[in-house]
């Protein structure tokens, strides 16, 4: 058997913060929410629910669903799994409205910056 001092990956698929191999290897793994993210996907979830709002006959349940979003997006540490979630749900329902279907690129974005 020959010496590995790496990492040998076959096969599959990894996902991986952070991975260190070899001889006093360390991996380290920081995540933290930025303030200017989190601000930044904040005015954007509140921009999506004034367009929500704003339509005569908003599709389905997007309105609940962002109002939903726009909650875990309050919390200290949002999820942002839940929050790409929900955005998911209210582009799907609501591909007829270009301005809406913008607003969700534009909320998902920041929320993808967040971690």
């Amino acid at each position: 058997m020959e010496k590995n001092d790496g990492i040998r990956i076959s096969g599959g698929q990894v996902s991986a913060g952070a991975m260190a191999a070899g001889k006093h290897a360390k991996a380290m793994n920081i995540s933290a929410v930025s303030t200017a993210s989190l601000a930044d996907a904040r005015a954007e979830m509140a921009h999506l629910l004034d367009l929500l709002r704003a339509e005569p006959e908003p599709p389905g349940q997007a309105v609940q669903l962002a109002e939903l979003a726009d909650h875990e997006l309050g919390k200290e540490e949002p999820d942002k799994g839940s929050v790409l979630r929900l955005l998911e749900l209210i582009a799907s329902g609501a591909k007829s409205i270009a301005s809406i279907g913008g607003a969700v690129t534009a909320v998902q974005q920041a929320v993808g910056a967040i971690l």
